[in-house]
């Protein structure tokens, strides 16, 4: 899978710490997969993140959940703080990426794919 979108052993992976099964057998099968900073908020603030940035998406699964990405509403129909647990799997892990580098700066320069 990895080398079908050209990474690299030496490049750097980050999954979803919730699952250290899978990231412990990507990384004996030689990959460089790491789990991601998670705490309290984390979710809200990678998304921040993103929205601070330019995105290109040049995708068609991240294309449609950034078309069907949407935020829970309370009984009235106001928006909550809360994203909608759907339609994000590929937007979690753009954001594992850009929050895990790019929420360190100074830290060097990165090109995210």
């Amino acid at each position: 899978m990895f080398t079908k979108f050209e990474v690299g052993r030496y490049d750097e992976i980050f999954a979803d710490s919730s699952e250290p099964k899978s990231i412990e057998e990507l990384h004996r099968m030689g990959f460089n997969v790491k789990p991601t900073a998670k705490g309290a908020d984390s979710v809200n603030a990678g998304i921040d993140m993103l929205k601070r940035y330019k995105l290109h998406v040049n995708g068609s699964n991240l294309t449609k959940e950034m078309e069907n990405y949407k935020w829970l509403e309370d009984k009235n129909g106001n928006l909550l703080n809360k994203p909608e647990d759907k339609y994000n799997h590929a937007i979690d892990a753009l954001r594992y990426g850009v929050w895990n580098k790019l929420s360190k700066p100074n830290y060097g320069r990165y090109t995210i794919r």
